[in-house]
């Protein structure tokens, strides 16, 4: 008798340009047609987000959109969101369900349960216990956590500092409850990426001035005031640097005031969300990071494959994937001469910089390929499953 495929409901808060909803898209395109169903839900973005649902979607990917499940706090609007993903679930019958983000993870467990799902996973793909909210309201969320975990089959850390800092720091679940699983991401394309000047012509910018790039949602937690304030220093020391942000969100006419406050708006350079980021990664020469917080930023996983050289603040799971002075440069968080001085160092000294990123390209090749993710979620799944059925 062949047996029936694996029914897995894997649970996003929103199906956008984002390191999330990106492991969620590569989930549901190449785990095994012939071994697993796959659905995936997602939810209402928020302003200057930039959907790929209608890409995903193309490939045949089955998306359900639960608009009540939002990034904000909304008592009547989660319920409406528990109850909607709730009824997905019990009509779908899924083996695992998969939740991925926050509100995505509270939501998405909580209707699991309800619905009497047999093994309910969560990744963390970051966490909103440090920069995010005031005290009052992030030991709140550690409750919250704490409680879910009692209900969660596995939790899911994308690297060891994660879950040192789950496990040790703040006692979210006993350790035998997590598993270590890095992320994956196509990287092929950036492997054999050929520079370009085109990014600079676009922009206005002479061939020989170098180019800062920096990736992400314009919000608070990014923190990308802290590249302009490094802009003003190099600027100020007669460096030919630009600055490109690449992204959107509500910070963006704060930053873009702040850029003009600093006198460095004729070097700074917002153009929105980009989809076909081999255009960034070939034309940028450096790329920061100046995160109060993160997970692991697929970004600088991005750019350490293309070959470009990366400094970020020395933040969450940053040092997983930047062992300093060795594939990239970490500096001190909200420091900006600190970072100044790092870019200054990558500018002067040729060798060491091309050192770091022939160490990069081999750590990301050996580590974060899809194929290595797809491999220890298929086996995952298949050790989950099995013990369901025995």
């Amino acid at each position: 008798m062949k047996k029936r495929p694996i029914k897995i409901l894997l649970i996003q808060s929103r199906i956008c340009v984002g390191g999330p909803a990106i492991h969620t898209e590569l989930l549901s395109l190449y785990l095994p047609k012939d071994k697993y169903r796959i659905i995936l839900i997602g939810g209402a973005l928020q302003e200057g987000e930039l959907s790929t649902m209608d890409q995903i979607r193309q490939k045949g990917v089955d998306i359900r959109i639960v608009e009540e499940m939002k990034r904000d706090v909304n008592l009547i609007g989660d319920l409406k969101a528990v109850y909607k993903v709730y009824r997905i679930i019990k009509k779908e019958k899924p083996d695992i369900v998969d939740t991925h983000t926050s509100k995505a993870g509270a939501i998405g467990r909580i209707a699991a349960v309800l619905a009497g799902v047999p093994v309910v996973l969560y990744t963390f793909h970051g966490h909103a216990f440090k920069k995010y909210f005031s005290k009052l309201k992030t030991v709140f969320f550690i409750f919250v956590e704490k409680f879910l975990a009692f209900f969660t089959t596995k939790i899911i850390t994308i690297s060891p500092l994660q879950y040192e800092d789950l496990t040790n720091k703040y006692h979210i679940a006993p350790k035998n409850k997590f598993i270590i699983l890095r992320y994956g991401i196509i990287l092929e394309m950036y492997f054999e990426l050929v520079k370009s000047k085109a990014l600079k012509s676009t922009l206005g910018i002479p061939e020989d001035h170098i180019l800062i790039g920096i990736v992400g949602r314009l919000v608070p937690i990014k923190n990308q005031s802290m590249i302009l304030r490094v802009m003003k220093i190099l600027i100020d020391r007669g460096l030919n640097i630009h600055l490109c942000i690449v992204g959107d969100g509500e910070e963006r006419e704060k930053l873009e005031k702040l850029s003009a406050g600093l006198n460095v708006n004729d070097r700074v350079h917002f153009v929105g969300w980009v989809l076909d980021m081999e255009k960034i990664y070939a034309g940028i020469d450096i790329l920061a990071l100046t995160s109060h917080n993160e997970g692991t930023p697929f970004t600088v996983i991005e750019a350490m494959a293309a070959s470009v050289p990366v400094v970020a603040t020395n933040v969450g799971g940053v040092a997983d994937l930047l062992l300093d002075n060795r594939n990239g440069l970490l500096c001190k968080p909200d420091d900006e001469f600190d970072m100044a001085e790092k870019i200054i160092k990558l500018l002067h000294d040729n060798n060491f910089t091309d050192k770091l990123c022939r160490n990069a390209k081999t750590f990301v090749k050996e580590n974060y390929t899809h194929k290595h993710l797809i491999r220890d979620m298929d086996q995952l799944y298949t050790e989950l499953f099995s013990e369901i059925i025995n």
